[in-house]
């Protein structure tokens, strides 16, 4: 079964892009890029030296961004125009799949015609990689039709599709918020002029602002990771664990003196995003296409 990985790039330097590209290296057949950052890209160098890039497995269209919705349905006509794969990867830069990515690619001919979406999960690390805010379902596999189309400017929404979804006992990483504090809330500036809520600081005070107050409703969420990270990951994560410490170990500092309640509730969290995405297993399709 043939897979196109579909990902959308910006000016801002992607420190996943290259862990991200290796984890999916192989379960997509072809990589489709819309790159809106201006040129020269920051992009380009990672993007030719990924497995896509040297075996001549990629399409790259430099549209400028006018919303995700528009920069994603460039994807879609480049992808009717180039591939023939019968599936699309959802991706994103800062999102690292585990090897069990690859088993479910290759069985995606046993997906009945009747689903249209295959999904995962995700685990949310936030400020730390030891921490994470939720484990939270994701699509990551949808048929192509020609007639597909993104909407909405922010939280883009799929539309075309019809056919039923289904969700594996499978999780993977995403490490968006995991990077500089300036960077989450640069984020939350951009998103919120496309229309989208959220905690918005102003443009002379991304220099300094304090952390710990910005991101308080946040910490309260905050669950210890006890799992592993993805192999294609682990790299990464060494070379930027040394610039990013003392945001991380704020972090740490502010979970470890959390009320005896929290904590409590948080280990009942803990245990309800275990059982939910594990007992997925008990799917006969879910199991035979993660196993």
């Amino acid at each position: 079964m043939t897979v196109a990985a579909h990902l959308i790039l910006g000016p801002r330097e992607e420190p996943f892009l290259a862990a991200m590209l290796e984890s999916i290296a192989g379960a997509a057949t072809m990589l489709i890029v819309n790159d809106n950052s201006p040129d020269p890209s920051p992009h380009e160098r990672t993007l030719a030296q990924s497995y896509f890039g040297s075996e001549n497995r990629m399409r790259v269209d430099r549209t400028p961004f006018s919303g995700f919705a528009a920069a994603r349905n460039v994807c879609i006509r480049l992808h009717a125009r180039c591939s023939d794969a019968q599936w699309v990867a959802f991706v994103d830069a800062d999102e690292v799949h585990g090897p069990g990515v690859h088993r479910i690619a290759r069985r995606l001919d046993r997906v009945p015609d009747a689903y249209d979406f295959v999904d995962g999960y995700t685990w949310h690390f936030f400020g730390s990689f030891d921490y994470y805010t939720s484990i939270e379902r994701r699509m990551m596999f949808f048929r192509f039709r020609r007639e597909l189309r993104w909407e909405g400017a922010v939280h883009e929404q799929l539309h075309g599709l019809r056919g039923r979804r289904i969700v594996l006992p499978y999780v993977y990483a995403h490490y968006g918020h995991t990077l500089a504090p300036r960077r989450h809330a640069e984020k939350a500036r951009h998103y919120s002029s496309l229309g989208a809520p959220g905690n918005i600081l102003r443009e002379d005070q991304l220099a300094s602002f304090d952390v710990e107050r910005y991101f308080a409703p946040v910490y309260p969420r905050l669950l210890r990771f006890t799992g592993s990270h993805p192999p294609a990951a682990r790299s990464t994560l060494a070379r930027l664990s040394r610039p990013l410490r003392s945001d991380h170990e704020l972090t740490g500092r502010v979970v470890r003196a959390q009320a005896a309640r929290v904590k409590l509730r948080n280990v009942a969290r803990r245990l309800n995003y275990e059982l939910r995405w594990r007992s997925r297993v008990l799917t006969p399709l879910a199991y035979s296409l993660a196993r």
